[in-house]
């Protein structure tokens, strides 16, 4: 009787759904199932929460805990990380205060990632080819590692993803300006990289045939408000000056940035090894293969993002895509540090919605063959590998 019960409910909500609508609840829930149930502890490195606590009693300044990065500004301790996702976490803070598992609330928007992606999937005619790519997104990017994190880099990063998923849906689609123009802008107050793709989204509309006015313009200008009146809130500035602060405080850093900024074009080629070449440890102890402690690079975790070299980039949109996803990616190559702890490479995150596009593309041009099923085959086996390796036994080296 409560198969049946429960068979009638899955049928009446269908029913009221579209199918689509329905398939992306679907997706959602079974990524929430798979994220939940490999999920980390809950982590220390709450930033993010101590920020939204520290906002819904009227300031910007935090009580910060062990070993957390924080810049010490006129005798107040702020976070290094952009507004949004304190933001985000407002509403759940309110409510659950500062113990709020910040790790959860990550696994949740990491499915909500997903779901997100097989939307962006819809302009492909094939479902197989649809499912293929949602898998690969889902468990063949590192976004299930940082999803079942959610330290305070990893929680920005997945956070980032949601609205530029959002921006790119839009795109695919009804090509509204002020919707591309807020998500965009949002996009960038989780993650500052990403206002350099602002530019890419104008010409993407101008080809389109949809700019509309300002409109677009609205969301960046709401964006750059909330940001330059966080900056005014804690240190009186345009500019976001936190990681500077912060840098300058720490010894270890500044020995290795030779008293300079923390971007600096030295550091571009210690990033683009990490990024393209940086290997895992091999050894005599099982399992012999060991992900290292600072990062693999992206072909060694996700190969199948070779696939978002497969689009005809004569094409404007493919093209400004693949810039969006360049530029987006300039600050982090030339940042003082290439992630210290992490599975991949954390700070890529951020553009993995723009090469996930250009694959959908590609599909849409080519097809999927069979190349790029055992491409995505080898990104599943190789995340599912390195986050059951780190979840048991740690890093390798």
């Amino acid at each position: 009787m409560r198969k049946l019960r429960a068979g009638g409910l899955v049928e009446a909500i269908s029913r009221r759904l579209s199918r689509e609508s329905f398939t992306f609840i679907l997706v959602g829930l079974g990524f929430l199932l798979l994220y939940a149930l490999t999920s980390g502890p809950k982590t220390d490195y709450n930033e993010h929460v101590l920020l939204a606590n520290a906002l819904l009693h009227g300031h910007t300044w935090i009580n910060p805990t062990k070993d957390m990065e924080q810049a010490i500004y006129r005798g107040h301790s702020y976070i290094v990380h952009p507004p949004l996702s304190a933001f985000f976490l407002l509403p759940m803070v309110a409510v659950f205060g500062p113990a709020l598992n910040q790790t959860a609330v990550c696994v949740v928007m990491g499915a909500l990632s997903c779901a997100l992606a097989w939307r962006l999937t819809r302009i492909l005619d094939s479902t197989s080819s649809r499912l293929w790519l949602m898998v690969f997104f889902g468990v063949g990017t590192t976004v299930w590692y940082e999803a079942t994190l959610g330290n305070s880099w990893d929680f920005a990063l997945v956070l980032s993803t949601l609205p530029t998923l959002l921006a790119l849906s839009e795109i695919f689609g009804q090509s509204r300006p002020l919707a591309v123009g807020i998500f965009a802008g949002v996009a960038a107050l989780a993650r500052y990289d990403l206002v350099l793709a602002w530019p890419f989204y104008l010409v993407i509309l101008l080809v389109q045939h949809r700019w509309n006015g300002l409109k677009v313009f609205v969301g960046f200008a709401l964006a750059t408000a909330v940001y330059v009146w966080f900056n005014e809130a804690r240190f009186g500035t345009l500019n976001d000056i936190a990681l500077w602060v912060y840098a300058r405080r720490d010894s270890w850093l500044q020995q290795d940035m030779h008293g300079g900024a923390p971007f600096q074009l030295r550091f571009l080629a210690t990033n683009l090894h990490t990024l393209l070449f940086i290997g895992p440890v091999v050894d005599d102890r099982f399992p012999y293969i060991h992900p290292q402690m600072g990062g693999q690079a992206l072909i060694l975790t996700s190969p199948a993002f070779l696939l978002a070299l497969r689009p005809d980039f004569r094409k404007p949109v493919p093209l400004m895509l693949l810039l969006a996803a360049c530029f987006s990616m300039g600050p982090s190559l030339l940042v003082y540090a290439s992630g210290f702890m992490q599975f991949g490479t954390r700070y890529y995150v951020q553009v993995f919605p723009f090469l996930f596009a250009l694959m959908v593309l590609g599909v849409k041009e080519r097809g999927l063959d069979q190349l790029g099923k055992i491409l995505i085959v080898f990104s599943v086996l190789l995340v599912t590998f390195g986050v059951w390796h780190i979840r048991t036994m740690g890093y390798g080296g």
